[in-house]
């Protein structure tokens, strides 16, 4: 069917006035470029074949487009728009990495999006869109550690964690070490669901894996059992009881009326 300017006119006019109106006007223009590009890459390429369409929504700038993108046989053909849309994806994925790595709640990263991308995400998506810095954790633990340690300081402490759709404080192993030239290092950031002396063997055992060959003194509270993990892994270590814990036994051993003076003595 031919229309005259003036029809065309109309038409746009009519689906530029309201928001959903934009919205699929964009839609089907995208859909006819990408289309319109695979006819081109057909022709390019007589060995390849048409593979119909996969859906995908996209969201930029408050709106909500409804995507046919084309495939072939191969699985080479690339869409030049679908790389547009991919960049920013990863843009905003890199920008809620970061919001997440300085300790904002996914809720408030949520919020942000919405000003920033004029669309909200709830807690579970902006979860999901910043798994890619797990890749980034797994390489940290994984890394390659100094031979030998001053001093390695252990001690778990308690997080709320959502696990199986609940959330429980859970232990998070804790090892910063000094170095030859007393500089710090941390070592590992683990989490078990509890704090537990096989636990702690196993993880100074990972330590050994990464390279750890010897500590002169290992620190840590008295956990059941923890000198005897010590022993069996770093057997020349020397081990020390945190003093902050040697004081709070003792203050919680006396009265209340004398724990000020026992105290201020500490």
């Amino acid at each position: 069917m031919e229309l005259t300017q003036s029809q065309m006119s109309e038409i746009l006019s009519n689906y530029t006035s309201s928001s959903e109106g934009f919205v699929t006007l964009q839609s089907l223009i995208m859909n006819s470029l990408m289309a319109h590009e695979r006819e081109l890459f057909m022709d390019a390429n007589e060995d390849e074949q048409c593979n119909g369409f996969r859906s995908r929504r996209w969201y930029s700038h408050g709106f909500e487009f409804s995507l046919r993108i084309p495939r072939s046989r191969s699985g080479n053909f690339y869409p030049v728009l679908l790389g547009l849309i991919r960049s920013e994806s990863d843009e905003r994925a890199r920008l809620f990495n970061l919001l997440y790595t300085k300790g904002l709640t996914t809720e408030q990263i949520g919020e942000i999006s919405e000003c920033v991308y004029g669309r909200s995400y709830s807690k579970q998506q902006v979860s999901y869109l910043s798994n890619s810095c797990r890749e980034d954790v797994e390489r940290w633990l994984c890394r390659d550690l100094s031979s030998h340690y001053l001093a390695v300081y252990i001690d778990a402490t308690f997080i709320s964690t959502r696990r199986d759709r609940r959330v429980s404080k859970e232990a998070y192993y804790t090892m910063p070490g000094v170095r030859e030239d007393g500089s710090r290092e941390v070592l590992a950031v683990v989490n078990h669901p509890t704090e537990g002396a096989l636990c702690w063997k196993d993880e100074l055992e990972a330590l050994k894996g990464r390279g750890v060959k010897e500590i002169d003194l290992i620190v840590s509270d008295a956990l059941t059992g923890v000198e005897n993990a010590v022993c069996a892994v770093f057997p020349g270590a020397a081990h020390q009881f945190c003093v902050a814990h040697v004081k709070r036994q003792i203050i919680n051993c006396v009265s209340q009326k004398d724990k000020p003076a026992i105290a201020s003595e500490l």
